[in-house]
């Protein structure tokens, strides 16, 4: 069940800990969030898309009384003191950016058929976002895969056949070669070209749960076989779906507005602005 907030600026509670919170008003927290999620040197426009996108996130998760904590679970948070460990000299003039874009969308939310949005976000596609139904099961209309003009970034992990039969409770290391590349193999793929399931010995699991267990960066894999184990390369990093931080720094820099972007990546979508 939602609950209506306003009007006005909301006070946000960050839960450090089981017990330690922090209780901010929305504009001071974001200005938390853009120094833990995004670099404060991108694009002004990014950094503003970035805020909105952000306050919506929240908002969308206060409304049905959702826990705000301060790590990638929901949204990475730094403090002043953090912020200065992360940045030195610089804190005052990156600090004074960010505030700057946050201050410039103020009170801004993404709304769908006058709903307040799920604004997720994440680090890079690698050139194509993910529809929502594949990573969690249910279509949403704005959530859909979009193209996105990053530049595919290919992360390596390599396991070793022990490494492997710990992770997923398969027999690789008693395998020959062949039986090897059949036992894990990707079964299918979404549209955008990620792996939706995944043949693990003589099972089959969800590619995100495949990326989770093994801690890849993306579900969209490939599979390189050699006598000492098996090297995973990934392109993107995060679940794919919604705003790509590294397109939206990207489309900015090529001279696109905050709402454009943001209309990119959240289909049929409309800013509101609530205070």
């Amino acid at each position: 069940m939602r609950r209506t907030l306003g009007p006005g600026e909301p006070v946000v509670t960050i839960h450090l800990s089981s017990d330690e919170t922090v209780a901010l008003p929305m504009e001071e927290y974001l200005v938390g969030v853009i120094a833990g999620e995004i670099s404060p040197r991108n694009d002004m426009e990014a950094l503003k898309a970035m805020a909105v996108a952000a306050r919506t996130f929240a908002w969308e998760r206060m409304e049905r009384d959702v826990e705000l904590c301060a790590t990638v679970h929901c949204q990475v948070w730094l403090s002043p003191e953090e912020r200065f460990e992360r940045w030195g000299d610089q804190t005052e003039t990156y600090t004074r950016r960010i505030a700057e874009a946050v201050e410039a969308t103020m009170g801004e939310l993404i709304t769908y058929e006058g709903q307040v949005i799920q604004a997720t976000y994440h680090g890079s596609c690698g050139g194509q976002t993910e529809e929502s139904k594949f990573v969690w099961g249910w279509d949403i209309p704005y959530l859909q895969s979009v193209a996105c003009i990053e530049e595919p970034t290919v992360r390596e992990k390599r396991f070793s056949f022990d490494e492997l039969d710990a992770f997923l409770g398969t027999s690789l290391a008693l395998m020959s070669e062949d039986r090897r590349s059949e036992a894990i193999a990707v079964l299918a793929t979404t549209d955008s070209g990620r792996a939706q399931s995944v043949r693990v010995g003589d099972s089959e699991m969800a590619g995100t749960s495949f990326r989770s267990v093994l801690g890849l960066s993306s579900t969209n894999v490939d599979f390189d076989w050699s006598d000492e184990g098996l090297l995973i390369k990934t392109v993107g990093n995060g679940h794919a779906v919604g705003m790509c931080q590294t397109g939206a720094a990207m489309m900015a820099k090529e001279g696109y507005g905050y709402r454009e972007i943001l209309g990119h990546y959240y289909r049929g979508i409309e800013l509101v602005k609530v205070y």
